[in-house]
C-alpha cells in the first residue's frame, strides 16, 4: 500500500470517527467546507462522462446525461451530489446498475449510503441542464462555472480539490460549431444535428470544465507543431485582420516563456481560444477553451499604449493560469488569490519583451497600486487570505486585493528570496503538485527551506492582515538644515504599525535628489543619514515603487508637487508622486479643486504614455466626484481648453486617444459639446483623429446625457450605424437608460430587477452607469436604496464580479452626503447583513461614506 493511500485512509478514519460522533453530515445549501473535506478524503479516481443536446433556440430545454465514476473509501455517509436546480430537473438516477432511491434536498441529489460500495462506484444521471451559467444567446452559448457554478448546470462534486477527468459529448445544430476542453475525437453529422465527441481531459476541477457552441468563425495558426484555433464573431474584417496576428503572437510568446520559466511543457492537450462579445470578464482560463472579451482583444486602430499593454497582459495572464491554477489548483476558494497572484505577477514579466520601450517598473506601479489602494483605503478592506465556510459565497472573495495587492506582495517576496530562488521554488511547487492541489502555505514551506528570512511571520502581516500602513514624515530643522528625520507607521485606527518593508526615501531638490534605502521594520524610525542636509522641496518615501501604503505628504511636499509635478524628471518617481497626490486627495489632505488644477497644469507637459493615461483617469474621477457643480463651471472651461489644445496638436495617436477620452468625458460647455457633436456627425475631425465605431458609439452615449434635446437622434442614428449584430443588440438594450425622459429611465431601472434582464451583465452595468451619471445624481439617489436591496439576489444570480460591479456602477455618479446617509441607514437597519457583502458596500461607497456635512 503506497503512502498516499495510507494517508487517505487515516484521514478517512478520522473524519468517519467525527461524523459517527456527530451523526450524519448536514445537508445545507451550497458546498460547505465540512462536506468538501469529507468528500475529498473519501473520493478518488473521479471521471465525468457528460452529454448535452443543445437546441437552436435559447429558451428550449437542454437534455443532459452524466455518468460519474469514482472510487469510494467509506460508505458511512449518504453521498451528496451538488445540483443547484429544481428537483424535477432530475429525471433518472441509476447507482451501481440499480435504480436509485435517491432524494433531493437543499441543492443536493442524495444517494443513500446503502446503495454505495467501497471501491469503484458508477452513478448515471439523466437531467435537464440548468441555465444559470450557460450564458445562452440567440446564436451561441458558453459556459462559465467559476467558482461554484458547475452545479447550476449539471450534478457534480463542485469543489476545486476534487479534480476529475471529463469526457464530453455535444449535439448541436448542424450550422453551429462546438468546442470543449479536450481535443475533438469525432464529429458526425446526422439530419439537422452535428454530434461532437471530445477526448477525455487531464484532471480538472469542475470550475474549469467548459464548452462553447454557436455560430462562430475560426482562425487557425500553428506553433511548435501544435495548432491553435481562435473562435470569434467579429464581422469587421479589417479589424479582425489587423488584430489576429498580434493575438496569436502574444499567445505564443506567453506559452514559450512559461514553458521555460516553469520547466514544465504545456500541460494540456490543446489551447484554443474563444472571443466572446460582451463577455463578463477580461478572460477565463478554461484549459483548451479559454474565453476572452472581444473588446479587449479586437482593438481599434488608434488604441492607446495602455490598451495594447492591457491586451498583452490579459493574454499572458490567462496563459499563465494553464500552469498556475489549472495544472496546480488551490485547495479551496479562500485562496483563489493564489492562482491570480501568479497569473498577474508572471504576466507582467511575460509582457516586458514585447514592450522594450516601456518603463516596466512604472508599468507595474500603474497597473497594481491604484487598484489595490481603491479597496485598502476603505473601511471594507479585506486581507489577501480570506475566510470561506461555504463555496456559495466564493464569488465575494474576488476583487482588487486578490488581483492587484497580491502581485505587489509577490514582488516583495521575490525581493526577499531573490529572482532565481523564487523561480526554482516555483518549479519545485509545479512538479510536486502537478494535476493536484496546493496552498500558499505549501509554497512558503518550499521557499522557507532556502532562505534565512522568516517568511511565515512576514506572510501573517502581508497576506493575513487587511489594510495598509499609513506613513508620515516628521522633520526637525536647525539653521535651515535637517536636524532629525523620522518616519512613523500607523494602521487606520492610529495604532502602531507592524508592516515590514523596504522604503526608498527620496529627498528632492530643484537640481538633484538624494536617495536613502530604509528598512521599515518598527513603528518609528530615525533616518540619521539625513542630518545636516538642506530641507528638501519634496519627499517621496516610496521612491523605488516597492513600498506599499498611504504616504501622507507633508505640507511643503504637497504644495511643491501640486504646482511643479513636471519638475520631478524621473518617470518612475513622477508616476509615484502622482499616485501619492491622488491618495492624499482621497484621504482628505488635498481638495478637489487643488488636485484638478494641478493636473490641468500637467496636461501640456506630460509626455510619458503610462503617466498621461493615469493622470487623465484621475482627472475624470476628480472632476466629476470631487468638484461640485459650481466648481465644475468655474474650472471646466479652462480644463476643456487645455485638453482640446493638447488633443488637437498631439501627434502620437496613442496619447491622442487618451486625451480624446478625457475630453469627451469632461466637456460640458455648449461650445465644446457642439464641437463633439460635429465630430460625431463626421462634419469635423480632431487633428487627424478619426472615430472608430466603438468610439463613435461611446460618444453618442455621452452626448445623449449631456445634450438631452438631441438624445433621440443620437441613439437612433448611432444604432443604425452599427454593423455588428451583437453590438447593435447591446445599443438597443442600453438605449432607454440614455433617454431624455426620466420615466423611460425609471422603467429601465425597474427592468433590471428582473434576473433575465441582467443576463448579459456588461449590458446591465453599462445602462446602470448611464442612469447614475453625475449629471443625474439627484435622480440617481432614488435608485440607490433599491440597488442596495437587490445586492443579495445579485450575489446569488450573478457571476463573480457582478456584486462589486453592480455596486460600483450604482455609486459611480454619487458624491453627496445624502448618498452616504442612504448607505449608512441601509447598513444600520441590517446588523446581521452578510459580512462579505457589507465589505463590498463599504468599498464601493467609501467616497460618500466619508461625507459628514
Amino acid at each position: 500500500m503506497n503512502k498516499q493511500l495510507t494517508l487517505m485512509i487515516l484521514i478517512c478514519m478520522l473524519i468517519t470517527a467525527c461524523t459517527n460522533n456527530n451523526q450524519s453530515l448536514p445537508v445545507e445549501a451550497g458546498v460547505a467546507k465540512a462536506l468538501a473535506d469529507y468528500r475529498k478524503a473519501n473520493i478518488s479516481n473521479l471521471v465525468y462522462e457528460l452529454s448535452f443536446d443543445i437546441p437552436e433556440f435559447k429558451n428550449d430545454e437542454i437534455p443532459g446525461k452524466n455518468t460519474i465514476s469514482f472510487d469510494l473509501l467509506s460508505t458511512d455517509q449518504d453521498l451528496q451530489i451538488d445540483f443547484r436546480e429544481k428537483a424535477n430537473m432530475i429525471h433518472k438516477v441509476i447507482c451501481n446498475r440499480e435504480i436509485s432511491n435517491y432524494r433531493f434536498e437543499s441543492e443536493h441529489l442524495i444517494i443513500p449510503k446503502e446503495e454505495l460500495i467501497i471501491g469503484q462506484n458508477k452513478i448515471q444521471i439523466e437531467f435537464t441542464a440548468g441555465n444559470t451559467s450557460l450564458n445562452r444567446n440567440d446564436e451561441f452559448l458558453y459556459t462559465l462555472f467559476v467558482p461554484d457554478r458547475a452545479r447550476t448546470a449539471f450534478p457534480c462534486f463542485d469543489q476545486p480539490n476534487l479534480k476529475a477527468a471529463f469526457q464530453l459529448n455535444l449535439s448541436v445544430p448542424s450550422h453551429w460549431k462546438a468546442m470543449g476542453n479536450g481535443k475533438l475525437d469525432s464529429k458526425v453529422d446526422k439530419e439537422n444535428k452535428s454530434h461532437y465527441k471530445f477526448s477525455k481531459t487531464k484532471p480538472l476541477p469542475t470550475y474549469l470544465f467548459s464548452f462553447v457552441a454557436g455560430k462562430f468563425e475560426t482562425v487557425t495558426r500553428e506553433h511548435n507543431g501544435r495548432k491553435h484555433t481562435m473562435y470569434h464573431r467579429e464581422t469587421d474584417q479589417e479589424k479582425l485582420e489587423r488584430n489576429s496576428d498580434e493575438i496569436f503572437n502574444l499567445l505564443f510568446q506567453s506559452l514559450d516563456w512559461l514553458e521555460d520559466y516553469t520547466d514544465v511543457p504545456y500541460p494540456f492537450a490543446k489551447y484554443d481560444i474563444v472571443v466572446i462579445p460582451s463577455f463578463q470578464y477580461g478572460g477565463m482560463e478554461h484549459t483548451g477553451a479559454t474565453l476572452y472579451n472581444a473588446s479587449r482583444m479586437f482593438l481599434d486602430e488608434n488604441a492607446t499604449k495602455n490598451r495594447l499593454l492591457a491586451r498583452a497582459n490579459l493574454i499572458a495572464h490567462e496563459t499563465a493560469h494553464m500552469w498556475f491554477g489549472d495544472l496546480v489548483t488551490m485547495k479551496w476558494f479562500d485562496q483563489v488569490w493564489l492562482k491570480e497572484v501568479f497569473a498577474n505577477f508572471l504576466a507582467d514579466k511575460i509582457t516586458n519583451p514585447s514592450f522594450p520601450e516601456m518603463n516596466h517598473n512604472l508599468k507595474f506601479q500603474m497597473a497594481h497600486f491604484p487598484s489595490s489602494f481603491s479597496v485598502d483605503r476603505t473601511n471594507g478592506a479585506n486581507p489577501v487570505n480570506q475566510v470561506l465556510p461555504n463555496l456559495k459565497d466564493a464569488g465575494t472573495v474576488y476583487g482588487a486585493i486578490i488581483y492587484h495587492k497580491s502581485p505587489i506582495v509577490m514582488n516583495m517576496l521575490e525581493n526577499i528570496t531573490g529572482e532565481e530562488a523564487l523561480k526554482s521554488g516555483l518549479q519545485t511547487y509545479m512538479k510536486k503538485y502537478a494535476y493536484g492541489n496546493a496552498s500558499w502555505e505549501d509554497l512558503i514551506a518550499i521557499l522557507d527551506a532556502t532562505t534565512e528570512f522568516d517568511l511565515k511571520e512576514w506572510s501573517k502581516v502581508w497576506v493575513d492582515k487587511a489594510g495598509r500602513p499609513q506613513l508620515t514624515n516628521n522633520i526637525s530643522t536647525s539653521n535651515d538644515k535637517i536636524s532629525e528625520f523620522k518616519i512613523a507607521q500607523k494602521d487606520t485606527k492610529g495604532n502602531d504599525g507592524d508592516w515590514t518593508q523596504d522604503l526608498n526615501l527620496i529627498l528632492g531638490y530643484k537640481e538633484d535628489s538624494k536617495h536613502f534605502k530604509v528598512k521599515m521594520d518598527k513603528p518609528e524610525l530615525t533616518i540619521k543619514e539625513t542630518n545636516g542636509l538642506e530641507i528638501p522641496d519634496y519627499i517621496i518615501a516610496n521612491g523605488k515603487g516597492d513600498a506599499y501604503g498611504f504616504f501622507q505628504l507633508d505640507e511643503k511636499s504637497k504644495q511643491f508637487l501640486l504646482e511643479n509635478l513636471h519638475a520631478v524628471t524621473d518617470d518612475l518617481h513622477r508616476g509615484i508622486a502622482l499616485i501619492n497626490l491622488y491618495e492624499n486627495l482621497r484621504e482628505g489632505f488635498i481638495s478637489g479643486s487643488e488636485f484638478v488644477l494641478a493636473l490641468e497644469r500637467q496636461i501640456e507637459k506630460e509626455q510619458n504614455n503610462l503617466i498621461l493615461e493615469r493622470l487623465l483617469s484621475y482627472l475624470k474621477s476628480a472632476y466629476w466626484l470631487d468638484l461640485n457643480a459650481a466648481e465644475r463651471k468655474q474650472i471646466g472651461a479652462k480644463l476643456e481648453e487645455s485638453l482640446w489644445i493638447r488633443l488637437s496638436t498631439e501627434k502620437d495617436m496613442s496619447k491622442k486617444s487618451s486625451l480624446y477620452s478625457a475630453f469627451s468625458s469632461i466637456a460640458q460647455s455648449p461650445e465644446k459639446l457642439d464641437q463633439l457633436y460635429k465630430v460625431w456627425k463626421e462634419e469635423i475631425a480632431i487633428g487627424g483623429f478619426s472615430l472608430s465605431e466603438t468610439k463613435a458609439t461611446a460618444l453618442a452615449c455621452k452626448l445623449a446625457i449631456k445634450m438631452p434635446e438631441k438624445s433621440d437622434e443620437l441613439i437612433k442614428t448611432q444604432t443604425e450605424r452599427i454593423k455588428n449584430p451583437d453590438r447593435k443588440k447591446k445599443m438597443k438594450f442600453v438605449a432607454p437608460s440614455l433617454s431624455a425622459d426620466p420615466e423611460i429611465r425609471k422603467a429601465f431601472f425597474e427592468s433590471l430587477k428582473n434576473e433575465e434582464n441582467r443576463q448579459i451583465e456588461r449590458w446591465a452595468l453599462e445602462g446602470l452607469r448611464y442612469l447614475n451619471h453625475p449629471l443625474r445624481e439627484k435622480e440617481a439617489l432614488t435608485y440607490l436604496p433599491q440597488a442596495l436591496e437587490l445586492l443579495k439576489e445579485i450575489q446569488v444570480t450573478g457571476d463573480i464580479f457582478f456584486p462589486y460591479n453592480w455596486l460600483s456602477a450604482s455609486y459611480s455618479g454619487h458624491q453627496s452626503k445624502e448618498a452616504g446617509d442612504i448607505t449608512r441607514k441601509f447598513l444600520e437597519e441590517r446588523p446581521d447583513y452578510p459580512e462579505n457583502l457589507k465589505l463590498k458596500i463599504l468599498q464601493t461607497g467609501d467616497l460618500v461614506l466619508r461625507k459628514t456635512e
